[in-house]
């Protein structure tokens, strides 16, 4: 009988063919559920996974035959790492594979925030041509936060190299980079001189909601927001206070806290709206690192890292 691998998510056929080759059962369910994976993992021998099902302690201890986890893309914060090492599963992620791609992304949202593109094509579409409304703020001479500084935020760092521009990072567990030009600071210091702050975290206890209302309050100079790594770690509630007050310029998010817009709250409901109908804020569908490159490399590193 061939091993049999479960994917639990969408991926690059090389996955499937690259799998099949080396003599595996590929079995995808890109829709499946926690409860109907938790009844069928007790034979697979590996999972890819996204961010879609928690691989918490419950479902690990019926996956008898489990050897490894793939995760596509980064973070692992839906997978019990420590259980999963406790039954010598293997875990591993591939966050080189798309962190190019959410950098460039990154960049997308902040040049057209300050290039204020979507709202005057916007008012374009509506046969208004208004100038001077729209003129731009230049990228160059800004001072730009990144906080966070793994993959992602030094994808970012280094796009903006180009751009004459001073970056500052803040990283509590980090304080190097290959990179020229960064300079280490502490989040104080962050706050009181970025033009534009962009968040590179993981998601984890000591993150949910790291961007609060105190957070915004401490920003100095008004800058562009911008969050391309996990919804929770930005309290919708203090970005729309923060925007209504003018903490920030805008805000260019490529996360939420709630991605499933079908099973919106009435609150939830409300502030997406809201958010919407700002003419300084981009919101994209989670896509930041899900361009077609990425896609192909999210599935061929995870597949190098465990030797298959």
């Amino acid at each position: 009988m061939k091993p049999i691998v479960i994917i639990t998510a969408p991926a690059h056929p090389y996955l499937t063919e690259r799998l099949q080759d080396k003599g595996f059962e590929v079995v995808l369910s890109e829709t499946i559920s926690y409860d109907e994976l938790a009844n069928n993992i007790a034979t697979a021998t590996g999972l890819v996974v996204s961010t879609r099902i928690k691989i918490d302690q419950p479902l690990l201890e019926k996956a008898v035959a489990l050897k490894w986890i793939a995760r596509l893309g980064s973070g692992i914060e839906l997978i019990d790492t420590n259980y999963a090492a406790s039954k010598n599963i293997i875990c591993v992620s591939s966050p080189e594979g798309n962190a190019g791609a959410v950098g460039e992304h990154a960049m997308a949202l902040l040049l057209n925030l300050m290039n204020k593109v979507t709202s005057s094509f916007a008012e374009v579409k509506n046969g208004l041509w208004i100038r001077d409304a729209n003129r731009a703020d230049a990228l160059m001479g800004k001072t730009v936060g990144i906080i966070g500084l793994g993959h992602t935020g030094n994808a970012f760092a280094s796009r903006l190299q180009s751009f004459g521009v001073k970056i500052m990072a803040h990283d509590k567990y980090k304080q190097e980079t290959p990179l020229q030009n960064v300079e280490f600071v502490d989040l104080a210091t962050l706050c009181a001189n970025a033009d534009v702050v962009s968040l590179h975290l993981p998601l984890t206890p000591e993150t949910h909601h790291f961007a609060s209302t105190s957070f915004f309050a401490s920003l100095v100079k008004s800058p562009y927001f911008i969050n391309t790594c996990r919804g929770k770690v930005a309290d919708t509630a203090a970005i729309i206070t923060a925007l209504k007050n003018g903490q920030i310029k805008g805000a260019g998010l490529d996360v939420l806290e709630n991605e499933n817009l079908a099973c919106y709250s009435e609150v939830e409901r409300v502030q997406l709206e809201w958010l919407c109908k700002q003419s300084n804020v981009i919101i994209t569908p989670h896509i930041a690192g899900y361009s077609h490159e990425a896609f192909y490399l999210m599935a061929k590193i995870v597949l190098d890292k465990l030797g298959i």
